[in-house]
Parts: C-alpha cells; sequence; structure tokens
C-alpha cells in the first residue's frame, strides 16, 4: 500500500512525465537550448526547499493570449538558501514592438523605444531555459508565463512543454485561504496578497520588480505554514499541486 502510494506522490509523477519527455524528445532536442529545462535529477523528498536554487520569474506581454500577444520583457532573479541574489537579476526586453498597443504600454509602461536595444526572442528563450535550468521556477500566477513558454516551444521546435518544477505563490496562498475556511473568491494580485502579509509595496511595476516581489512573497508563505520549521519541498509541492488539481477538475 505504502509503494501505491508512493507512486501517485505528484514528486514521482513529475519524474515519470519528465522520462516520458525525453523518451518522445531526446533526439529532437538534443542539439538545441529545450534539453537544458531538464538538466539534472529532481531533488529528493525531503530537500529543504528553500536550500534549493529558485528561479523567480515573471514576464511583461501585450495581452494574455499567446497565439496573437507578445513577450514584452521578462525578468527574473534567484533565490539561493532562502534568500534572494539581487546580484543576478536581470530584465531582457525584447526587439519586437509590433504587439505594443496603448493599453499594454498603459499597464507595464514599455513603449516601442525601450525595445529597440533589446534581445531577439530565440536569444533571450535560451538565456531563460540555461538560467531555469536544475532551478525550481517559481512565477505568482504561472498559467500566463507557462502558455508563453509552450507556445513559443510549440512553434519553434514543435515540441511538448518538458516537465519541470513549478511553484506558483498564487495557488499556496489560495489554498491557505481555503484552509481557513474563507471563501476562495477574492483578490489574488501580487500586490495585494503582499500587503495581506505586511510587504512594503513597490512603487512600480515591470518584469524583474513583480520578480522579486514574488520571491519575498514565496519567503512570507513559507513562515505563515511553516513558523521556523524548514519547509520539506515534498510538503510544499504536494499543497501546491492539490490546489492546480482541485481547480481544474
Amino acid at each position: 500500500m505504502k509503494r501505491m502510494l508512493s507512486y501517485f506522490k505528484p514528486l514521482n509523477r513529475l519524474a515519470r512525465a519528465q522520462t516520458k519527455w525525453r523518451d518522445a524528445y531526446a533526439s529532437q532536442a538534443s542539439d538545441g537550448p529545450v534539453i537544458q529545462l531538464l538538466e539534472g535529477s529532481l531533488p529528493t523528498p525531503d530537500a529543504s526547499m528553500l536550500d534549493l536554487d529558485i528561479l523567480c520569474l515573471d514576464f511583461e506581454t501585450t495581452g494574455l493570449n499567446p497565439d496573437k500577444d507578445q513577450i514584452l520583457s521578462i525578468g527574473y532573479v534567484e533565490m539561493q538558501k532562502g534568500m534572494l541574489n539581487l546580484s543576478s537579476c536581470e530584465e531582457t526586453y525584447i526587439k519586437d514592438s509590433s504587439g505594443i498597443n496603448a493599453q499594454s504600454a498603459i499597464i507595464n509602461q514599455i513603449t516601442p523605444e525601450m525595445l529597440t536595444t533589446g534581445l531577439a526572442l530565440d536569444e533571450a528563450m535560451e538565456t531563460l531555459f540555461a538560467k531555469m535550468a536544475g532551478k525550481i521556477v517559481l512565477i505568482h500566477g504561472l498559467t500566463v508565463e507557462k502558455s508563453f513558454i509552450e507556445h513559443y516551444l510549440q512553434n519553434r521546435f514543435d515540441m511538448a512543454m518538458p516537465p519541470i518544477l513549478w511553484l506558483d505563490t498564487l495557488l499556496i496562498e489560495k489554498m491557505l485561504v481555503t484552509n481557513r475556511h474563507m471563501r476562495e473568491e477574492g483578490d489574488y494580485r501580487l500586490s495585494s496578497i503582499r500587503l495581506r502579509y505586511g510587504l512594503p509595496e513597490y512603487p512600480s511595476h515591470g518584469a524583474l520588480i513583480d520578480a522579486v516581489a514574488t520571491g519575498e512573497l514565496l519567503l512570507a508563505l513559507m513562515i505563515k505554514c511553516f513558523g521556523p520549521s524548514k519547509p520539506r519541498l515534498e510538503e510544499v509541492y504536494d499543497m501546491h499541486h492539490y490546489e492546480l488539481t482541485t481547480n481544474h477538475r
């Protein structure tokens, strides 16, 4: 019975999904940047999550539909040993302003002039995949970033997204709210959740600032969930995965 239960654990299911992806795409991806996303093996379930390498990630886009919208900028910061490494902060602009419109410019304050010295999308994504390699990827509201990456991989390489270790601070907060017998509906914007945990409000909005803000929120959520104890990867991932699967029933 114990072995059967272990088989269905989210981390074990992820490991099997990675094996299936390699079997399906190994020859296709062997000489390209995508295979970097599955470099190394998954951490052990008992690993202290905050001792693992985490990449806090955020995209700014012209909209929410990757079929017609585009990525404008990619921001990320690394977290090691439960601390944000601010020297690793990067924001990359994508050198393509064709999709910018008045509404997107108001929301993210990115103008065509800001993109003139940016990188081509292929170069920016290859750099991102190298940064993601071997790390937990942390996003607030991962649906957007994940869908744009999936769309890019399908269109550029004709392959599915490799199963990687994602965490979503929005889903973790939703699970906590539900467990406190509160209504699941509510304000789950990054800034609003940060306010509930007493984190400072940043005066501006952008991919890099939001990546840093997401990393800070994760640390606050871990203190809320586990107090002074070190959270095990399996505990956090199971909690996150439960909210993800129940939302898609």
